[in-house]
């Protein structure tokens, strides 16, 4: 066939160029457990297709392969050593009969089928476009992110981003943070931290998904960071849409659930944690510590050991 595809007992299969597919991702910076996350396979099964022992593979882990090196299928085939069958000669069709057999003259029967004609190429050609956009309308991901507003420096603080689809597929998350942040933890693990970028690569079927990070900011207080990302999939062609929410965070010497800044946590204010952050799974530890400020009469940071003292 003429996209590669090969059908053994039934099964899609496509054959792969194991050199191509190692050379696309060591360009990019990724490993064979990145690659091995996104298609559902083991790191063994990603060497020995990158070392052709394996060169025929199922198309659908060929088309999950693609999508994690963000590159189109046919960019991963391998090349036909052979040329193409020769076209086959068109034979000559049969001569129809005339629309006499049916006791229409010929003149009448031809004008009935060009006001046919006429009518049908317009519909189908609306129906093809409509289908069309209401499938990108519904594989289109919603991602938003949640953020503190205000974090002291050196004080962990937590981000959230949540992704919403309709459809079942493979999603690909990215985060790109300030210079000056560090990552502390992502949730869930990534192997994919690249020059301040956090990448998740997760197969949604439809469920709200969410992934986030604990992070550290330095810099002086008043200043303001900003955060942006996106989340690309492949459905005939790569889509992506912009992460919203949350975009920027303030440092300032106070702790990051304490939104009004008056070094105590209240009722809203505590609500407000659980309510963005309480999905984000990992999250325990610094869950414990606001409700312990919350339960205190206040608390104070120290910005030269930059912790936390709980008032009691």
């Amino acid at each position: 066939m003429r996209d590669g595809t090969i059908q053994t007992s039934g099964v899609p299969m496509i054959r792969i160029d194991g050199a191509r597919v190692k050379q696309l991702r060591e360009e990019r910076g990724l490993t064979q457990l990145y690659l091995a996350t996104a298609v559902e396979v083991t790191t063994d099964t990603i060497s020995r297709w990158e070392n052709r022992h394996y060169p025929t593979i199922k198309r659908e882990n060929g088309l999950r392969l693609a999508e994690a090196l963000e590159v189109p299928l046919e960019e991963i085939l391998e090349q036909p050593a052979t040329p193409e069958e020769p076209d086959r000669p068109v034979e000559e069709p049969d001569t129809p009969k005339p629309a006499a057999r049916v006791n229409i003259p010929s003149k009448r029967y031809n004008m009935l089928l060009n006001i046919a004609l006429a009518i049908m190429i317009p519909v189908v050609i609306g129906l093809t476009i409509l289908n069309r956009k209401q499938t990108v309308e519904v594989f289109k991901p919603a991602a938003t992110r949640a953020l503190p507003l205000t974090c002291a420096p050196g004080l962990q603080f937590p981000v959230l981003i949540a992704v919403q689809s309709k459809q079942e597929m493979p999603l690909l998350i990215r985060e790109t943070v300030p210079g000056n942040v560090t990552i502390v933890k992502t949730m869930p693990d990534t192997p994919v931290q690249d020059h301040n970028t956090l990448k998740w690569i997760r197969k949604n079927g439809g469920e709200l998904l969410v992934a986030g990070y604990l992070a550290r900011a330095e810099g002086l207080p008043g200043s303001t960071l900003s955060f942006s990302g996106n989340v690309a999939v492949r459905q005939g062609k790569k889509q992506e849409t912009a992460i919203t929410g949350d975009a920027s965070l303030r440092l300032e010497p106070v702790h990051w659930a304490d939104i009004n800044g008056d070094f105590i946590i209240n009722d809203d204010e505590v609500l407000e944690v659980y309510d963005k952050f309480g999905k984000l799974p990992g999250l325990a530890p610094e869950l414990e510590q606001v409700e312990e400020i919350w339960m205190g009469s206040g608390y104070s940071w120290d910005a030269q050991t930059k912790t936390i003292t709980i008032h009691p």
